[in-house]
């Protein structure tokens, strides 16, 4: 037991130095060297539904440093959206299907579930933070700016795996596609995983991805959805 316990505690310190060294890169050339001085800031409102961010590729902007480091935090520490989504994800994939088998069910089972997709979420933000500063891709939804809801549907679609570079050009959205296979990867060190780890990293990744389309979606429509649903402008 006493074993098992100092394991995990070296596990959690294993990944906590990764989260600060990752966070290294994130806040190093940011901070020292864009600056938004002299340019008003850009809304960077966090959706509590779906964690994300927007901007129109219509009257696209790209992010500061300074802009990069405060969505980081918002989009996974200090904003409701960084929480429904583990929430959901831990009750509808994991509880529901006593995923892993080997934490059980009830509270006690879902709080191991909970905490573990929120640590997931945080790996993932800072991975793809770190490596979209590196590329210099956007790390927000591109909303299309497009009337249709066929055109809009595409998009959004589309833009679950492309993104903008700081041109303003459409590219692969490397960081996020990768971070979401990173993030389950380093997961693996906490979770007992019965079978094969890579199997385990690249099906669970790839379910990741297959997930922000419909959260993509939501993104797309999500101005439409709050007049609709909450009766606001």
């Amino acid at each position: 037991m006493a074993t098992s316990i100092a394991s995990g505690k070296v596990r959690l310190r294993s990944n906590a130095l990764l989260i600060a060294g990752i966070l290294g890169l994130i806040t190093g050339r940011p901070l020292l060297g864009q600056s938004s001085a002299g340019n008003p800031s850009q809304p960077l409102n966090v959706n509590p539904l779906t964690g994300l961010t927007s901007v129109s590729a219509t009257n696209y902007r790209p992010l500061t440093g300074e802009e990069r480091w405060k969505l980081y935090w918002k989009q996974n520490f200090v904003s409701a959206g960084a929480y429904v989504g583990p929430f959901f994800t831990a009750l509808a994939l994991d509880q529901t299907s006593n995923s892993p088998a080997a934490w059980g069910g009830g509270f006690e089972g879902f709080g191991k579930r909970l905490g573990s997709r929120i640590a997931t979420a945080v790996l993932q933000g800072t991975f793809q933070a770190s490596l979209a500063e590196v590329l210099h891709e956007d790390v927000r939804y591109i909303a299309s700016g497009q009337k249709g809801v066929k055109r809009r549907v595409r998009h959004a679609i589309l833009f679950s795996f492309l993104t903008f570079n700081n041109q303003g050009h459409t590219t692969l959205n490397i960081a996020n596609l990768t971070s979401y296979y990173a993030a389950t990867a380093v997961s693996t060190t906490w979770m007992p995983i019965g079978g094969s780890k890579a199997r385990f990293t690249l099906i669970n990744g790839t379910e990741q991805i297959g997930l922000s389309v419909p959260i993509n979606m939501v993104q797309e429509f999500w101005p439409e959805i709050v007049h609709k649903v909450f009766r606001r402008p």
